[in-house]
């Protein structure tokens, strides 16, 4: 009878249906190392893809990235075209109960950079009639009123590169970014020619977005990414990029 039982089984196993690849939104508005794409945007490697890449190896899961503008972001995960996005917060978005959110994966602490031989900012009056290198599709909690207000020029570009550049050139003022994208660019460019000033908030915590359209899918992407904080598998990928060893 066991042995019926298997040869019954065998057509079903050998023809199910292998699992959906997991559709992960990782957007070349990611700074490095936060994603790394090549010549013809390909996302080849990165924070991002390290962590869904194992997140998507413990759950026998194929992935599935796509690259998409910022703005789009927050509409695929609420319309289940996506099923998750990284290094995002509930401050951060238009709708935060319209999805579902992973624990704190760790903090960053922004930075405005400034050019070496201008005054230390420590407040925000310190940023008054300035213009700010930002990236376009990105908020900025702890400046949106006087951007708002315009006491402060937000000035967007596409990428940390090209801010400093322009701020390199005195089209800038200041840049704001994350500190492991600031060392991470130190680091590969070896360019000394700027200073970064912590902002004067609390680091804020940064967390993966997920659709709320699979509940058992979003129970499984949560305790997942629960299991890679408490692994110590993202610290240590931190680490790495941060330029504070740890393997390749």
């Amino acid at each position: 009878m066991r042995i019926l039982c298997i040869v019954l089984l065998w057509p079903a196993l050998l023809f199910a249906e292998p699992a959906v690849p997991l559709r992960a939104v990782v957007s070349e508005s990611n700074t490095a190392p936060y994603a790394i794409f090549n010549a013809g945007q390909v996302l080849e490697a990165g924070l991002s893809k390290d962590i869904i890449d194992e997140l998507a190896s413990n759950l026998n899961r194929q992935v599935t990235y796509l690259n998409l503008p910022r703005s789009r972001v927050e509409p695929w995960l609420q319309d289940g075209e996506a099923d998750v996005a990284c290094f995002l917060s509930p401050d951060w978005v238009s709708a935060p109960d319209s999805l579902q959110w992973t624990e704190p994966l760790f903090s960053t602490q922004q930075l405005l950079v400034r050019r070496k031989d201008s005054a230390v900012i420590t407040a925000v009056q310190h940023l008054a009639g300035k213009h700010v290198g930002t990236t376009r599709g990105f908020t900025y909690p702890e400046l949106e009123q006087v951007f708002r207000l315009g006491d402060v020029i937000r000035d967007d570009a596409h990428s940390l590169e090209s801010n400093l550049l322009r701020l390199k050139q005195g089209r800038l003022d200041v840049v704001m970014t994350v500190d492991l994208s600031y060392h991470f660019y130190v680091k590969t460019s070896g360019d000394d020619s700027f200073a970064a000033d912590p902002l004067w908030s609390e680091p804020p915590a940064v967390y993966c977005a997920l659709s709320q359209h699979n509940p058992l899918q979003t129970a499984e992407l949560k305790a997942g990414f629960a299991k890679l904080v408490q692994n110590g598998f993202i610290q240590q990928r931190l680490a790495f990029y941060m330029g504070k060893g740890g393997a390749n």
